[in-house]
């Protein structure tokens, strides 16, 4: 079976990918190469990319293309389905990926209320015991969005002794189970984040989510209040955001997501004194890696079989 990694990123990890599907003919394609090189493709593994119609039509031999991670936005599924493509993601939780990204949430939340920033420089100036900072045991925190990432951060919030309240676009009885003390539609986010000191993002970007975060959320936040986008940057209207800094609507904010991969160095919010930023690095860990290449390499050998393949975004069009 051949295997195209599309992306020149992934050539940074060839020392692990090759050994890894030592069983298939494998290559690696840049995005100028990929037209040409897809045609021969049986599984192309992405990253966040976009994957259309114009694409598929080069590809004649592909029979299912896989997300290295979770987020799929780029894919544009009914295509796939109309060729017969599997489109398939990583799921985020159980395989490092959201376990990962949970904890850059919370490194993030830790950056911001201990003052990490202030502190260097009173240690430079030879000072301790300052600048005082905000804890996180017994604060509130709201997580929005609570899928695989969203339960594997309020877990973790819960166990540094949060007060804990999610919103989600549907209601699930294992809500409660997982020590949220309340539980709010996506309609009701200015209800949601009322009294919390952290807010945390961790919705998946699809067009009922795009630009879900704007000024009437911003407004509704504390004053004393951060918040922490482990999601996409695409999910918050970045000028609301800005304004909510600018006029002091939140105290600041951790990113590990933007609005453009990779930003420009010269963007004013990656020098903001009241902002953390990570480049995109959430789920960039041992633990993840292994997960997500465990469970591509089950995926091709179930499509190897004649199986269907675990995780499949477009199933419910592929059975029309």
């Amino acid at each position: 079976m051949r295997v195209l990694f599309a992306g020149k990123e992934f050539r940074r990890l060839w020392d692990i990918l090759a050994p890894a599907f030592h069983e298939y003919e494998t290559d690696v394609a840049a995005d100028d190469e990929l037209p040409g090189k897809i045609r021969d493709a049986e599984v192309l593994i992405v990253r966040p990319m976009p994957v259309d119609d114009a694409l598929l039509a080069t590809a004649g031999k592909l029979r299912m293309i896989q997300q290295w991670g979770t987020g799929a936005e780029g894919m544009d599924l009914d295509a796939c389905a109309r060729r017969g493509i599997y489109a398939c993601n990583v799921p985020s939780r159980g395989t490092g990926n959201a376990e990962s990204v949970a904890e850059m949430a919370i490194m993030h939340m830790l950056l911001l209320g201990r003052r990490y920033s202030r502190s260097q420089e009173k240690l430079n100036e030879g000072k301790i015991f300052t600048p005082p900072g905000t804890a996180l045991w017994k604060k509130k925190a709201c997580v929005i969005g609570l899928g695989g990432l969203g339960h594997s951060i309020v877990e973790r919030l819960v166990c540094l002794g949060m007060n804990v309240v999610g919103a989600n676009r549907t209601q699930k009885e294992e809500f409660w189970d997982w020590g949220l003390t309340e539980v709010y539609p996506l309609c009701d986010l200015e209800k949601a984040v009322a009294g919390c000191r952290f807010v945390i993002l961790a919705l998946p970007l699809n067009r009922e989510t795009e630009n879900i975060i704007g000024e009437p959320f911003f407004r509704s936040m504390e004053r004393d209040a951060f918040f922490i986008n482990v999601a996409r940057g695409g999910v918050v209207v970045r000028e609301a955001f800005e304004r909510a800094l600018e006029n002091g609507w939140i105290a600041g904010a951790g990113l590990d997501v933007v609005w453009k991969e990779p930003p420009d160095a010269a963007d004013p919010l990656l020098h903001h004194p009241n902002v953390t930023v990570t480049p995109h690095v959430g789920g960039v860990t041992d633990a993840s890696l292994t997960g997500v290449l465990n469970f591509i390499l089950q995926n091709i050998a179930r499509l190897g079989r004649g199986e269907k393949p675990l995780s499949c975004l477009n199933e419910r069009q592929l059975d029309r």
